[in-house]
């Protein structure tokens, strides 16, 4: 955050492909020029790697002395404070003592601080690309800066230069090549390295202006398209066919080299479609999502309108869309109304393709006793409107005197109103109809008949009949319209509060439970989140998990595939778990298994994206803290090894610190039963209780993550001379045979996870803690299963 008193100063970073390119001397020149129009301009550090006349290039420019290491003085730039700072090398890293370890650490806290900062960086030191740079060159890259970071500049400009030219200048010996890192596998100075390099830079500098373009037409509310990108629409409608337009929009795409986007807009009679129907349409959205697509359901009553207004809003000025089929009251196709709408959007009509079009998506009918019951309570509304209709003859009736003919068809319209209000379009009509024959029968001489004497009458029922239908539609579509928009409401606030609580979790138990007992609140449905065990099997902490080996094969596919499985897929659809694998930007953490209290909120398209939304969260919740993890442990176990660690000790109760460990596991015991053996007359142990905790914590959690569900664990104490001897047994599988030793170094695993990845630093930080206390800590096996024995300083 900015201090107080200022604004945050201002970022332009001089960004090019690759090294040579000329980012410092473009920096210099546009500071040259800034300098000239009467700003205060100094340089902080600049690396010209022996290259050039330093001394011209920096001629009219004051300049910041070094640290005593030869690196850029931070705190010297702060107490300068310049209007424009210059610094080179945004990814360099910091020597050790240093208040930041990167130099783009320094740079957040100079523009903190109000300063402007111009600054240089190539493609390879970009986080998000850097495996992909290392695997074009062979040169590997330790320098890195985030894409959050990077996407925060206020300005990039790209200092751009052709592959053959910068092997000119390599070949001259104008380029700094020494400093380049090299690889065993290749050259960073290659022709086709540069070329790909290059053409990574220019994409990602596109991206950057492209956000840019999309800000300032929101800040300046410009509706117009501007195609500065090519980006394509497709649309998906409700008729069969529509996955052949979504594979030609996915061919189109490829071939124009562009993103797409395939969207489904839903109006009041699509939402009105059988189950089955729904079904198909939503597969017909994976599809999409398979085949690359960015995919959004949309809400509106005009379909053209509703895309055109999306397209608008994303930028995008090209739409493909199915040809409809044309009838008598169909005037012109879907393309012809987009075009109507906009004559700056490209419109793209797909045939039907008829036999080419390959294979058709279909879908079963889903939860007919579920559409039968939707239908009777339709039935419902029909039986409300024909009573108040009713009631309201009769009441008119009592009182036909005090009533003359335009007062009673003015109690009828308002009939037609509150039924098209309190039931939709649907129950209005029906009220109006009733209402017309009604007024007819009971009230126009002749009465009790259908007959007239007045010709005039005639135009009366039309009139009420077209009020009543025109009211029928405006109340429906008022009410489709308030149901959206509080859905939406409620959508957004509820992955608000979701997101929010999750970014609070700090373990992977906490962002379990509460994803389990958040979703099953707020969709009435039964949740659980299934994890990989050791094995890879999965299991479900809190003892939530399927019951019938059906639903566990089912989740165990979606996992192994990282594919949706279950209700309304393709995979083992007859289960009545929908199954969502758990997929971080790194790997699948798990499964979430849905199985809501009516399986048709499934094949209703909000509902499913919503579902998939959540799964998306409580990813990256779940990737979150494992790295959290992974981060404390490295820094707790550097700090032990490095004599750094200022331990708390204090007399503490053994079956305290042991209660609280319990206590933080929460429900991932829940399915091994555990016998405390500790008795309350024991003395009192001499340690730093949460390190103590951290290790029994780390102990009995392996007994979760490593044995099967129903495997007791029992906790033994009893103090032996100065120590205090505390034993945790299994009845599981037990130990490897003679690496009983190796499970305590940094990084082992046991034989069974040999091919697993992680970060194996349980054991070695608890052994760590232990032997930091003076005590000891062994691995043995016994009997039954596994022994940890656990040794700690009692007390004086």
């Amino acid at each position: 955050m900015a201090e107080p008193g200022h604004e945050r100063g201002k970022l332009k970073i001089f960004f090019g492909a690759f090294p040579g390119a000329g980012k410092t001397g473009a920096m210099l020149a546009a500071a040259r020029r800034i300098k000239e129009a009467g700003r205060d301009v100094v340089v902080g550090f600049l690396d010209m790697h022996g290259m050039g006349d330093e001394l011209t290039a920096l001629s009219g420019f004051e300049v910041l002395p070094a640290s005593v290491a030869g690196e850029f003085d931070l705190d010297r730039a702060l107490a300068r404070k310049p209007q424009v700072l210059l610094i080179d090398d945004l990814a360099h890293s910091n020597p050790a003592g240093s208040r930041h370890p990167k130099r783009w650490n320094d740079v957040e806290e100079l523009l903190d601080a109000g300063i402007d900062v111009f600054t240089t960086m190539s493609v390879q030191h970009l986080a998000s690309l850097n495996d992909v740079v290392a695997e074009i060159t062979g040169v590997p890259e330790s320098e890195t800066v985030p894409d959050t970071f990077f996407d925060t500049a206020d300005e990039t400009v790209m200092v751009d230069m052709s592959a053959d030219e910068l092997l000119l200048r390599v070949k001259e010996g104008t380029v700094p090549v020494a400093h380049v890192p090299t690889g065993p596998s290749g050259d960073f100075f290659r022709k086709g390295s540069l070329l790909a390099l290059r053409e990574i830079a220019l994409r990602r500098v596109a991206d950057v202006v492209e956000d840019e373009v999309c800000r300032y037409r929101a800040d300046k509310a410009i509706d117009a398209m501007w195609k500065t990108q090519g980006r394509v629409l497709c649309c998906i409608g409700p008729n069969p066919g529509a996955e052949h337009v979504v594979r030609s929009a996915a061919r189109l795409a490829g071939q124009l080299d562009e993103e797409w986007t395939a969207v489904y807009v839903e109006t009041p009679r699509l939402q009105r479609l059988p189950n089955g129907e729904r079904s198909r349409i939503l597969k017909v959205v994976g599809l999409a999502k398979e085949l690359g697509a960015r995919t959004a359901i949309l809400t509106g009553n005009d379909v053209p309108e509703t895309v055109v207004e999306y397209a608008r809003d994303q930028n995008i000025s090209t739409v493909v869309v199915g040809r409809g089929f044309r009838n008598a009251l169909r005037l012109r196709s879907m393309s012809d109304a987009i075009a109507a709408r906009s004559d700056d959007i490209d419109v793209v009509e797909i045939g039907r393709g008829g036999a080419a079009a390959g294979t058709a998506i279909t879908a079963p009918r889903a939860a007919t006793v579920q559409e039968a019951s939707r239908t009777g309570e339709k039935r419902f509304r029909y039986l409300w409107t024909g009573l108040a209709c009713l009631g309201t003859t009769l009441f008119l009736t009592l009182l036909k005197l005090q009533f003359d003919l335009a007062n009673v068809a003015m109690l009828y319209m308002l009939i037609v109103v509150l039924a098209g209000v309190q039931w939709g379009r649907g129950p209005a009509i029906f009220a109006a109809i009733v209402n017309v024959v009604s007024f007819d029968f009971f009230f126009v001489p002749p009465r009790f008949s259908l007959a007239f004497d007045d010709a005039q009458y005639l135009v009366t029922f039309g009139v009420m009949l077209l009020v009543g239908v025109v009211i029928g539609q405006l109340s429906g579509s008022i009410r489709f319209q308030a149901r959206v928009a509080s859905h939406r409401e409620k959508r957004a606030r509820t992955l608000y509060e979701f997101a929010h609580d999750l970014a609070q979790m700090k373990t992977t138990t906490e962002v379990i439970e509460h994803t389990e007992t958040f979703m099953s609140r707020q969709f009435h449905a039964r949740v659980a989140v299934l994890v990989p065990d050791n094995t890879g099997a999965l299991v479900s902490p809190t003892a939530r998990g399927m019951n019938n080996p059906f639903d566990s094969t089912t989740a165990q596919w979606a996992f192994d595939h990282a594919q949706d499985a279950g209700a309304g897929t393709d995979t083992l659809a007859g289960n009545e778990y929908l199954f969502l694998p758990l997929k971080s930007p790194t790997k699948v953490r798990g499964v979430l298994a849905v199985r809501p209290e009516h399986t048709r909120d499934l094949m209703i398209p909000e509902q499913r994206h919503q579902f998939e939304m959540f799964a998306t969260i409580a990813a990256t919740a779940l990737e979150r803290v494992h790295y959290v993890d992974v981060a404390r442990d490295a820094l707790l176990m550097a700090r032990i090894q490095s004599g750094d660690l200022q331990m708390q000790r204090e007399q503490k109760s053994l079956a305290a610190i042991v209660d609280a460990a319990l206590l933080a596991l929460g429900t991932v015991l829940a399915r091994h039963p555990v016998e405390r053996m500790i008795a309350a007359d024991l003395p009192q142990v001499n340690v730093d209780s949460e390190l103590v905790e951290r290790v029994f914590t780390s102990l009995l959690g392996n007994v979760a993550k490593h044995t099967p569900a129903g495997t007791r664990v029992t906790i033994e104490a009893h103090p032996e001379g100065s120590s205090m001897r505390v034993a945790i047994e299994d009845t599981g599988p037990g130990l490897p045979e003679g690496r009983e030793e190796a499970l305590f170094e940094s990084f082992e695993r046991g034989e069974v996870q040999a091919a697993r990845k992680g970060a194996g630093l349980g054991l070695a930080i608890s052994k760590a803690i232990v032997e930091a206390h003076g005590g000891k800590i062994k691995a043995e096996r016994s009997e039954t299963g596994a022994r940890f024995v656990v040794t700690l300083p009692l007390a004086a």
